[in-house]
């Protein structure tokens, strides 16, 4: 099994509200400094970091080169390393998320709070620092000596009603959350009922929804085949047994499933044609998984898949797509290249401006600033500016 299999891309999901700019792309002077910071000896290669995927106690591994990088570069030095291997690597472009979950989970054992590891983190492939640092916080100093000792349901519903601080800003809450689940998942030893049960220990719905979706997450990606909540011959499962509040969520990464199990395009749709109310985000799902082929350089072939569908269908993976895209980045850099792979204008236009709407109320994005990734990265830059003033 892949690190791909293993840590879905697509982190939809991540619905988080962004506050803090992204970290733009460097300028020469910064490559300069990048170089530079390559060279020296504390800071792991890529073929290291490979090589840590490709073992059994992968996150171990992980944890112990970013160790050693940290003890003499900034958690932002390190990301920016990362940064660069996946505009080098098309391996750790896909597989980047367990990566930068070693740095954050590495980045909270020297800062001890999440408030400094957050503050210390960024964006970087899915914003898995933010994860990694409360998986730590979860977990603890001995987290691989305990592997085998998971602490109560009442235990976990007390540390992680303390783990993300209200009083920071919403986007920054949402990737606490998120990684709480993660977190909380691995500690119940992968039972899913019990897992969310200790997200709905959580003050409000939006908290418990963004927990959910940790788990979720967790249930696609986690290391042992054998602990996964799935069927062998349900492609629904374990959705279609979960009450329905739990649903949406599952759903957001459901098709991850049943790709595995070997549908194409065409037959994730009709299977999310059964899912009923959740029909919408079954195929939101659709297009996230089809994010990592736009982010790859072919997005044309994740508008053909998404051009499969029809009417508000087409639309949810068109969401899909775009949402996974810029959660990525925090920027358009992917998303605005991907609408102009449509055939349809109307679909062109469409993309455009849910693009532009994510941008400005999930990452809330000032109008200048949207133009800047307009006049950057869309094929149509003056209809996107358009779509920005309405």
């Amino acid at each position: 099994m892949t690190a791909l299999q293993r840590y879905a891309a697509n982190f939809l999901l991540l619905l988080g509200l962004i506050l803090l700019a992204p970290i733009s792309p460097a300028s020469g002077q910064e490559i300069g400094q990048s170089t530079d910071i390559k060279t020296q000896p504390a800071l792991p290669t890529a073929a290291a970091i490979k090589e840590c995927l490709s073992t059994p106690r992968s996150a171990e591994c992980l944890d112990n080169l970013f160790r050693e990088a940290l003890k003499t570069h900034s958690t932002l030095e390190v990301l920016q390393l990362i940064d660069r291997f996946e505009a080098q690597d098309a391996e750790l472009r896909r597989d980047c998320h367990p990566v930068v979950h070693a740095v954050g989970r590495e980045t909270f054992r020297l800062k001890t709070t999440i408030h400094d590891s957050f503050a210390a983190c960024d964006q970087t492939c899915h914003s898995g620092c933010y994860h990694g640092s409360v998986e730590r916080f979860l977990r603890g100093d001995d987290i691989y000596a305990r592997t085998n000792q998971h602490p109560s349901q009442r235990e976990l519903k007390q540390k992680a009603a303390s783990a993300c601080d209200p009083r920071i800003s919403l986007a920054l809450r949402f990737q606490c959350l998120h990684g709480l689940g993660h977190a909380v998942m691995f500690f119940a030893d992968y039972e899913l009922n019990q897992s969310l049960a200790i997200c709905d220990a959580l003050p409000d719905e939006w908290s418990q929804s963004s927990c959910y979706g940790g788990v979720f997450m967790e249930n696609v990606s986690n290391f042992t085949d054998e602990k996964k909540n799935f069927h062998a011959t349900d492609y629904h499962y374990p959705c279609d047994q979960l009450a329905d509040k739990y649903r949406s969520e599952c759903y957001l990464m459901q098709t991850s499933r049943m790709t595995e199990m070997g549908l194409s395009t065409e037959g994730l749709l009709a299977e999310c044609a059964k899912a009923g109310a959740f029909v919408t985000p079954c195929v939101q799902s659709i297009g996230r998984d089809l994010s990592n082929t736009a982010r790859f350089g072919e997005p044309r072939t994740a508008a053909m898949g998404c051009e499969l569908a029809q009417g508000q269908n087409r639309l949810a993976c068109m969401r899909g797509v775009i949402y996974a895209l810029i959660d990525n980045t925090w920027d358009g850099r992917y998303a605005l290249a991907f609408c102009a792979a449509f055939n349809s204008e109307v679909d062109n236009e469409s993309c455009l401006k849910e693009s532009v709407q994510y941008l400005r109320t999930v990452f809330e994005k000032s109008a200048d600033e949207i133009n800047k990734d307009c006049t950057r990265y869309a094929v149509d830059s003056r209809r996107c500016i358009e779509l920005t003033a309405k």
